[in-house]
Protein backbone atom coordinates (compact mmCIF):
# COMPACT_ATOMS: atom_id res chain seq x y z
CA UNK A 1 0.00 0.00 0.00
CA UNK A 2 1.23 3.86 -1.32
CA UNK A 3 0.97 5.92 1.83
CA UNK A 4 1.30 9.65 1.83
CA UNK A 5 2.73 12.55 4.44
CA UNK A 6 2.72 15.93 3.91
CA UNK A 7 5.08 17.69 5.86
CA UNK A 8 5.33 21.53 6.57
CA UNK A 9 2.61 22.69 5.11
CA UNK A 10 2.30 26.37 4.37
CA UNK A 11 -0.94 28.86 4.37
CA UNK A 12 0.08 30.11 0.45
CA UNK A 13 -1.55 26.63 -0.29
CA UNK A 14 1.77 24.18 -0.75
CA UNK A 15 3.23 21.30 0.86
CA UNK A 16 7.16 22.33 1.53
CA UNK A 17 7.88 18.22 1.18
CA UNK A 18 5.96 15.24 0.51
CA UNK A 19 7.07 11.58 1.31
CA UNK A 20 5.50 8.82 -0.37
CA UNK A 21 6.27 5.42 0.85
CA UNK A 22 5.52 1.82 -1.02
CA UNK A 23 7.53 -1.16 -0.75
CA UNK A 24 10.22 -0.35 2.48
CA UNK A 25 11.32 2.71 0.36
CA UNK A 26 10.78 6.24 1.82
CA UNK A 27 10.72 9.24 -1.47
CA UNK A 28 10.78 12.65 -0.13
CA UNK A 29 10.07 14.83 -2.70
CA UNK A 30 10.97 18.76 -1.49
CA UNK A 31 9.48 21.76 -3.28
CA UNK A 32 11.59 24.81 -4.59
CA UNK A 33 13.31 25.84 -1.49
CA UNK A 34 14.43 29.91 -1.38
CA UNK A 35 17.33 31.98 0.16
CA UNK A 36 14.49 33.26 2.63
CA UNK A 37 14.51 32.32 6.44
CA UNK A 38 13.50 34.15 9.49
CA UNK A 39 11.09 36.44 8.04
CA UNK A 40 13.52 38.08 5.58
CA UNK A 41 15.40 37.46 1.62
CA UNK A 42 19.55 37.23 1.94
CA UNK A 43 20.64 40.36 1.34
CA UNK A 44 23.21 38.66 -1.32
CA UNK A 45 22.90 35.88 -4.18
CA UNK A 46 25.61 34.28 -1.90
CA UNK A 47 23.38 34.49 1.39
CA UNK A 48 20.29 33.32 -0.52
CA UNK A 49 22.34 30.39 -2.23
CA UNK A 50 23.61 29.25 1.32
CA UNK A 51 20.24 29.98 2.79
CA UNK A 52 17.87 28.02 0.34
CA UNK A 53 20.85 25.21 0.92
CA UNK A 54 20.24 25.16 4.66
CA UNK A 55 16.40 25.08 3.62
CA UNK A 56 17.00 21.55 2.08
CA UNK A 57 18.51 20.51 4.94
CA UNK A 58 16.06 21.61 7.03
CA UNK A 59 13.29 19.41 5.03
CA UNK A 60 15.21 16.92 4.50
CA UNK A 61 15.50 16.13 8.66
CA UNK A 62 12.03 16.64 8.63
CA UNK A 63 11.62 13.90 6.30
CA UNK A 64 14.13 11.93 8.25
CA UNK A 65 16.62 11.93 5.58
CA UNK A 66 19.99 13.96 5.34
CA UNK A 67 22.32 15.11 2.88
CA UNK A 68 23.93 11.54 1.74
CA UNK A 69 19.72 10.55 1.00
CA UNK A 70 19.71 13.10 -1.90
CA UNK A 71 19.22 11.54 -5.49
CA UNK A 72 18.38 14.50 -7.34
CA UNK A 73 18.60 18.73 -7.14
CA UNK A 74 17.16 21.15 -9.72
CA UNK A 75 18.57 24.71 -9.26
CA UNK A 76 17.10 27.75 -10.65
CA UNK A 77 19.13 30.87 -10.90
CA UNK A 78 17.93 34.07 -11.58
CA UNK A 79 20.43 35.78 -14.41
CA UNK A 80 22.36 32.97 -14.05
CA UNK A 81 26.03 33.13 -15.20
CA UNK A 82 29.23 31.99 -13.92
CA UNK A 83 29.84 33.94 -10.91
CA UNK A 84 26.39 32.78 -9.88
CA UNK A 85 27.18 29.30 -10.82
CA UNK A 86 30.39 29.36 -8.59
CA UNK A 87 28.41 30.40 -5.52
CA UNK A 88 25.85 27.89 -6.10
CA UNK A 89 28.23 25.23 -6.20
CA UNK A 90 30.24 26.27 -2.86
CA UNK A 91 26.92 26.55 -1.05
CA UNK A 92 26.04 23.18 -2.28
CA UNK A 93 29.92 21.84 -0.92
CA UNK A 94 29.53 23.23 2.26
CA UNK A 95 26.23 21.02 3.12
CA UNK A 96 26.51 18.43 1.10
CA UNK A 97 29.90 16.61 1.42
CA UNK A 98 28.90 13.45 0.58
CA UNK A 99 31.76 11.39 -1.91
CA UNK A 100 28.48 10.43 -4.20
CA UNK A 101 26.65 13.57 -5.05
CA UNK A 102 22.85 13.57 -6.74
CA UNK A 103 21.83 14.22 -9.66
CA UNK A 104 21.73 17.93 -10.36
CA UNK A 105 20.76 20.01 -12.67
CA UNK A 106 21.38 24.18 -12.60
CA UNK A 107 18.58 26.09 -15.14
CA UNK A 108 18.62 30.26 -15.57
CA UNK A 109 15.24 31.51 -14.80
CA UNK A 110 14.60 34.99 -15.69
CA UNK A 111 12.61 35.76 -12.47
CA UNK A 112 11.38 33.47 -9.51
CA UNK A 113 7.88 33.63 -7.85
CA UNK A 114 8.70 37.14 -5.68
CA UNK A 115 11.19 39.72 -7.16
CA UNK A 116 13.61 39.45 -4.50
CA UNK A 117 14.51 36.11 -4.88
CA UNK A 118 17.68 34.73 -7.11
CA UNK A 119 17.79 31.40 -6.34
CA UNK A 120 15.51 28.01 -5.97
CA UNK A 121 16.09 25.00 -5.30
CA UNK A 122 14.47 21.56 -5.44
CA UNK A 123 15.20 18.04 -4.48
CA UNK A 124 14.22 14.85 -4.38
CA UNK A 125 15.96 11.47 -1.79
CA UNK A 126 14.94 7.92 -1.23
CA UNK A 127 15.47 6.29 2.16
CA UNK A 128 14.62 2.84 3.47
CA UNK A 129 10.95 2.73 5.30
Amino acid sequence: MLTKEFINPHAMGFTNTVTYTHGGVKTIVISGQVGYADGKVGETFEEQADIAHQNIIRELAAAGASAEDLIKINTYVVDLDSTRSKAVQAAKAKYFTQEHQPASTMVGVSALVMKPLLVEIEATAVVEA
